[in-house]
């Protein structure tokens, strides 16, 4: 059984502390002071999430979403020679600090501008190329090794193509300029494709067939240079009556650059493949508009589940190390990778497989699409993950709700230590921290032994928890 014991807090207030072996969580009302002295053996931490009531999301946050917070703190004894106040600079509030993952900010652009492309072909309530119309299609007829394809538009420049390897589900189409060098991985592509296209029909979704070969087409080429991996382009499933540089057929555009060749052409694959499904199953419902963040965490799921995580861990733990400061969870930026990577893989661990299916087959989109396949309040989903960032895996806390299960977050990281770790200093007492927070995001704080008590004060849509662990 639980115990309680009352603590008077500063201010004269009272905080209610569970007594057991499993951590001590309590809540941080706005501007009622937390007397620490019960917690004496434990680490404090505090973490701040803004979790608004009109639960916003789009894709392009503006600063009139933002709310503000202040954390003070007291210091035990008389010790005033740690006065401090601190205002978080705008830098590492929009997260433009966060070290980049290994595909470079090339990457994130472009995917940046073809998730845009798409709302706007839904918007438009285009007519998809019709099967039955071959005379309109770009890709050949029949298809062969050794078939050229000419004039495809890869990252909007004409190339000349040679088809090198047929799969069970894909055509690999290699740019004439570099056909000697992908020639060793052809085989082992095609097959690692097959694979990841089985799974993705079964746990995601299906695309359309708009060009009728019954495969999707994988172009490798050079044009695809710097830290781009590849893309897929919604444009190429619509006539060129629509947009002049449509190839026509479902296709996914991979990279040629030498040190990305291996895990990294499989994970994305699999994540391209995704944008695929997804776009064609929610212009079959008559969607017109979608939400970059969840459409890319679905991506990320789709590398999960075809075992190539390489990428993703390396994008997860930079976001445990402090990637996730600034950022909103709703609202896409060019270093939200990480966050939609774990937050997918809270879903998958806390409401199983068949979460993922109903997000990419439904009408409804973004925080709607989540509620749907969860049953849950996306604000109680949201509240839960980010104390499962902070306690999953610690021992501390055994509530099903604050656990990851398919993902170790203390061997993720290069320091063991698992969790999320705090931007800033440890807070010592007498201090004052001053910052915004965007909607959907999340700051961590670890405090000294030297506090006595902590406060918080805010403005707009702001939850405090604290956290006493025995770590």
């Amino acid at each position: 059984m639980c115990h309680h014991r009352r603590v008077r807090g500063g201010g004269g207030s009272h905080v209610s502390y569970p007594v057991s072996d499993s951590t001590s969580v309590f809540a941080l009302n706005n501007g009622i002071a937390v007397d620490l002295a019960f917690f004496s053996r434990k680490k404090v931490h505090t973490l701040i999430a803004s979790i608004p009531a009109d639960k916003p999301e789009g894709n392009q946050l503006y600063k009139g979403n933002l709310s503000s917070y202040q954390l003070i703190t007291s210091a035990l004894g008389n010790d005033n020679n740690l006065s401090e106040s601190s205002v978080l600079s705008d830098n590492i509030r929009r997260g433009l600090l966060a070290s980049q993952t290994v595909s470079g900010l090339e990457q994130a652009a472009k995917d940046m501008f073809l998730r845009h492309i798409e709302n706007e072909i839904l918007g438009r309530r285009l007519k998809q190329l019709p099967k039955s119309q071959s005379y309109l299609k770009s890709v050949p007829p029949e298809i062969q090794v050794g078939t050229e394809w000419n004039n495809v538009y890869v990252n909007d420049v004409p190339v000349n193509l040679t088809c090198r390897y047929i799969s069970q589900f894909a055509y690999l189409f290699v740019d004439n300029r570099n056909v000697a060098q992908m020639e060793q991985y052809m085989a082992d592509y095609g097959q690692a494709f097959d694979a990841i296209y089985i799974m993705m029909r079964s746990k995601f979704g299906s695309e359309n067939d708009v060009d009728g070969n019954g495969k999707i087409i994988i172009v490798f080429s050079q044009e695809l240079s710097g830290g781009l991996l590849g893309y897929f382009y919604a444009v190429d499933k619509f006539p060129k009556i629509y947009f002049p540089n449509s190839n026509q057929g479902d296709i996914i555009y991979i990279t040629t650059t030498s040190m990305y060749q291996g895990e990294l052409v499989k994970a994305t694959l699999a994540h391209e493949f995704q944008h695929m499904i997804y776009f064609d199953e929610h212009y079959n419902q008559g969607v017109y508009t979608m939400y970059t963040w969840l459409n890319e965490a679905l991506s990320q799921a789709a590398e999960y589940y075809s075992g190539y995580t390489l990428l993703q861990q390396y994008r997860i733990r930079e976001f445990l190390k402090g990637e996730y400061s600034g950022l909103s969870l709703t609202y896409w930026t060019d270093y939200n990778y990480g966050y939609c990577a774990i937050f997918i893989r809270y879903l998958i661990d806390q409401y199983q497989d068949q979460v993922i299916r109903k997000l990419c087959t439904t009408s409804k989109v973004g925080i709607a699409a989540v509620e749907e396949a969860t049953g849950t309040d996306f604000n109680v989903i949201f509240a839960n993950f980010a104390r499962a960032l902070v306690m999953s895996g610690t021992g501390d806390s055994t509530d099903e709700k604050y656990q990851f299960k398919t993902l170790d977050l203390k061997a993720i990281q290069a320091e063991g230590r698992g969790g999320l770790i705090s931007t800033v200093s440890n807070i010592n007492g007498n201090a004052t921290y001053s910052d915004e927070i965007c909607p959907y995001g999340m700051a961590f704080y670890s405090l000294t032994s030297n506090v006595k008590t902590i406060k918080l004060n805010w403005k707009g849509s702001i939850q405090g928890v604290g956290f006493a662990l025995n770590r």
